[in-house]
């Protein structure tokens, strides 16, 4: 019987017996897959296993695995292409990366569309930058897993405009600021002009062309802008998230 192959990803390994691994894998078409490589640690004849060769967080792979039970048993594994070398900082991003699917994400429960703009942000992130790229996945993957936020209208009905601010309510959403007793020392508060941007980055992929393309927008707007995209979008993951980040503490030191 020809094994049923799956496009994938290795997020997380950790040690399961003598030599094998559990291996989380974020797949296209299910979702979050647990599977056990047997002997994936014991050691070849050139030292480490083929098979722990394979298994590396950010190579593409075509994976089958058997097994009616939640945990698999891993059958095959082919390499579709090369792994995307990451390194010091944009290593850590895309470890960041693999611990918010883990944390997000639900076991069987695809997401085709959120898997090919992981997949391409892997490749753009050897290349591009990194701060910029992790914000446009942040967006993506809160939508995805149903925890986006309105961008068009605040909590009122009122449409979003660039000309105020606005206060993040993370249990229902973004208030107007429309005179200095609406602000909310508690709440975290946001142009919208900012706003306008993370509306925009909906199904794109580049932040920086997003903020130039801005009328007036100059280096030090961007960087506002970008600080304040960075702050809510942390707000609103924290607040879903089950646990703390810890990839996160490394992007901040």
């Amino acid at each position: 019987m020809k094994a049923d192959f799956h496009a994938a990803f290795v997020i997380h390994t950790r040690p399961f017996r003598n030599t094998s691994q559990i291996i989380e894998l974020f797949t296209r078409d299910v979702g979050l897959v647990s599977v056990v490589a047997r002997g994936s640690t014991r050691a070849g004849a050139k030292g480490r296993s083929p098979l722990a060769t394979q298994l590396q967080q950010f190579t593409p792979l075509q994976i089958s695995w058997s097994g009616r039970s939640e945990l698999k048993t891993l059958t095959k594994v082919e390499a579709t292409g090369r792994a995307h070398r990451l390194v010091g900082r944009r290593l850590i991003c895309g470890l960041y990366l693999n611990e918010l699917l883990i944390k997000l994400l639900h076991h069987g429960d695809p997401h085709s569309t959120l898997f090919d703009r992981y997949s391409l942000l892997l490749a753009e992130l050897v290349i591009e930058n990194e701060a910029q790229l992790l914000r446009i996945f942040e967006l993506q993957l809160l939508e995805e897993v149903g925890f986006g936020f309105d961008l068009n209208y605040d909590i009122a009905g009122d449409l979003i405009e660039a000309e105020y601010s606005y206060c993040y309510y993370p249990e229902d959403g973004l208030a107007r600021v429309k005179q200095s007793s609406d602000i909310n020392p508690s709440a975290l508060q946001i142009s919208g002009t900012t706003l306008k941007v993370l509306r925009q980055l909906l199904g794109q992929s580049n932040f920086a062309s997003n903020i130039e393309s801005l009328p007036r927008a100059d280096q030090e707007l961007s960087v506002k802008l970008q600080q304040e995209a960075k702050q809510l979008l942390r707000a609103a993951l924290d607040y879903h998230l089950p646990s703390e980040v810890q990839s996160r503490k490394l992007l901040q030191r």
